[in-house]
């Protein structure tokens, strides 16, 4: 699943832009992960179901996220493996995992190589719940050869 997350300093504004211009609407986090996090979403049927919203004016000290931004977020199945193998990458990781306060999911910000900002996301599934057992995308799986820095978490 890919979604958004929309960062500003003025939320109010940057929400009230976003309302009018593509129907978008926003919520507080209070059924989420609460302030500095809110929810976007788009009217039904939008090929991107929802988003978040971060107001920096609230980011705690020592986050790195930009005053202003738009960012794309991927879900992963587990984010420290996903945050290691964007370090292995190159990248870095700039917002450590975190879960929200409701512990529905956990989050982290990246910056690709070239600096580019993304958001992870994983899903905290229940206790009755089973995880995921193979945390690679199916269609590394299948990659000849499988890169080495995925070996290790292909499941067999």
């Amino acid at each position: 699943m890919i979604s958004f997350e929309i960062g500003s300093k003025n939320l109010v504004k940057t929400q009230e832009f976003y309302e009018k211009a593509f129907g978008w609407t926003f919520t507080d986090g209070f059924d989420g992960p609460g302030k500095p996090y809110g929810f976007a979403n788009t009217p039904a049927g939008s090929a991107m179901p929802f988003g978040t919203s971060w107001d920096t004016e609230l980011t705690p000290e020592g986050v790195d996220v930009p005053d202003e931004y738009l960012a794309i977020i991927l879900q992963v199945d587990d984010l420290k493996v996903a945050c290691r193998l964007v370090e292995e990458a190159g990248g870095t990781v700039t917002v450590p995992p975190t879960t929200n306060e409701d512990n529905t999911a956990d989050i982290a910000h990246i910056r690709d190589p070239r600096g580019v900002l993304v958001g992870l996301y994983c899903q905290n599934m229940s206790p009755e719940s089973q995880p995921n057992p193979n945390p690679v995308p199916v269609e590394l799986l299948d990659q000849k050869p499988l890169p080495d820095a995925l070996l290790e978490h292909r499941g067999d």
